[in-house]
């Protein structure tokens, strides 16, 4: 008899997975700040607290919002920070490979921009006003959500140089406005690949992505079939 093969993608896989990986990376981070600290580097001090704090923010965001996470999309939450700042800031990444910084900054911006498409529909739902939206509005909205975060990030890469004399912004300006339209591209990508699912009334990639999340959130997931359905009725009222 053919053994049944291991699924990595089951929830509850991933909910270990999720746990595990949580606790390495503070450990790591945590480690990273005791050695910065014997050596006196103090540049990596910061960063290292800053990393940590980090990771608190899935739960945070799911506590705080009244949500509840699928541990797949916190898994991509927590491999981004390892990826930016353990081997980007602390292995100092960014130096050794040129494209690590694009890279990430693309996945940021389509990462944020996911993350703004499902907070329009999160806050609507808490206001209790349920309104159904445009798909204009919805993927401006995420497109707005996603460029601010990145804004907030270069603010931060700056103050870090200014007051801990860090390197995170490398080039400086060019550094700057680089980062920044890549955040910009990839969250334009999800952001019309959103509006176009909400007004055509049709599947899309992202939102396969983001099933398991509206599974787990009934209320959020009935406000995405809303949206949907004004996309159905508009669309035959085009075919009319």
């Amino acid at each position: 008899m053919k053994e049944d093969r291991l699924n990595v993608w089951d929830p509850a896989i991933l909910k270990r997975g999720d746990v595990v990986f949580t606790y390495l990376l503070r450990l790591l981070f945590i480690v990273a700040f005791i050695i910065s600290v014997v050596r006196g580097n103090w540049s990596l001090v910061a960063v290292s607290i800053a990393s940590l704090a980090l990771t608190f923010i899935p739960s945070i965001l799911a506590h705080s919002i009244h949500v509840s996470l699928p541990a797949s999309f916190q898994i991509v939450l927590l491999i981004f920070i390892f990826g930016a700042q353990f081997l980007g800031e602390i292995f100092d990444f960014y130096e050794r490979f040129w494209w690590w910084d694009l890279v990430l900054h693309g996945w940021s911006g389509i990462l944020l921009g996911t993350i703004g498409f499902l907070l329009v529909f999160i806050l609507n739902e808490a206001s209790g006003v349920r309104i159904v939206m445009s798909p204009f509005f919805v993927a401006f909205f995420a497109l707005c959500f996603a460029v601010t975060c990145g804004v907030v990030w270069e603010v931060f890469e700056y103050l870090m140089d200014v007051i801990f004399g860090t390197n995170m912004q490398k080039s400086g300006l060019h550094d700057t406005m680089g980062d920044l339209i890549i955040d910009s591209a990839g969250a334009l990508i999800v952001a019309i690949n959103g509006y176009f699912s909400l007004k055509d009334n049709r599947m899309s990639r992202m939102q396969e992505a983001i099933t398991e999340f509206m599974t787990r959130n009934p209320a959020l997931e009935k406000r995405i079939d809303d949206q949907l359905s004004v996309g159905k009725r508009r669309k035959d009222q085009k075919n009319i």
